[in-house]
């Protein structure tokens, strides 16, 4: 697998096996199911692009961010530190020229993968952002993002569009009770986002569920629009991208969130069906 053109180690179970770099990130570049063809996770070795710090490269994959976004916080991938304590990784990069230094830790527990994504601050100014973790799917898999649907007198529901995205592209389903975002490549992008107040997304790969779950902040305040969940499909990868609410903080100070990967396996087409019966066993 094309990951391997950089050092990279495992955690693994008898379910699931993930692959992390070790020498720049911090970075997840594989994720492989047992009785599953192929790496979930998207490879994407020929994206790159420059920033103010240097040119950076995508690399596919799951990684940490901050929103809302902003080029001069897009820094190229440095060292990395890992750690293992009782099965827990841990993977901390070093400080970027922006300020910001990621950490990302790891634990595998029967089918699922438990993420904390941190971010501590070193500039001298406060700053403030959200939390951003940005999970790069292979495309083939359609998303399923949750809508509020609830009988009352006070709007009930977001939904976010990005410019380059056209409300009549095929790729894109808006229902009452569920966004459908099909990971179709095309040159054109398309990305979609909203408050969830669910806790969960998933997206739906044939024969495997991939669900992000995550704690809901119903007082908080997010970026872009006020979304907690995105998803943006173009030509080399499906994303499934969950928020934190934006935080101010001052130097040496933190910031983190946890999110769990739930895998399972079994059929799962890429119908509104499928997405209701997914709501169905998270709502239960």
């Amino acid at each position: 697998m094309s990951e391997s053109a950089l050092p990279f180690a495992s955690i693994q179970n008898d379910l699931l096996r993930l692959d992390y770099l070790t020498s720049t990130g911090p970075r997840i570049v594989g994720l492989h199911v047992n009785g599953v063809e192929g790496n979930l996770l998207a490879e994407t070795p020929d994206a790159h692009w420059p920033t103010p710090h240097g040119e950076f490269y995508l690399r596919g994959g799951h990684r940490l961010w901050t929103a809302p976004e902003d080029p001069f916080y897009t820094c190229p991938d440095e060292e990395v530190t890992v750690s293992n304590a009782n099965g827990k990784i841990v993977i901390q990069g070093a400080t970027e020229k922006s300020g910001l230094q990621k950490e990302i830790s790891i634990q595998l527990d029967g089918n699922c993968v438990h993420l904390s994504n941190k971010v501590t601050w070193h500039g001298k100014e406060s700053i403030e952002f959200a939390l951003w973790g940005i999970t790069q799917l292979r495309l083939g898999g359609t998303a399923f993002l949750p809508l509020a649907n609830v009988d009352s007198l006070q709007p009930d529901r977001n939904l976010v569009l990005w410019p380059y995205t056209h409300i009549k592209d095929k790729r894109l389903e808006i229902y009452d009770d569920m966004i459908l975002l099909h990971g179709k490549g095309t040159d054109h992008a398309c990305k979609i986002g909203n408050k969830n107040t669910h806790g969960w997304i998933a997206c739906a790969m044939g024969n495997v569920l991939f669900t992000k779950i995550f704690d809901t902040n119903h007082a908080g305040i997010y970026p872009d629009m006020n979304c907690n969940v995105e998803a943006y499909v173009k030509d080399a990868c499906i994303e499934l991208e969950t928020l934190g609410p934006l935080q101010r903080l001052q130097q040496g100070d933190s910031a983190a969130y946890n999110e769990t990967w739930q895998i399972t396996t079994g059929h799962f087409p890429p119908t509104l069906e499928t997405a209701r019966s997914v709501r169905e066993q998270y709502h239960q």
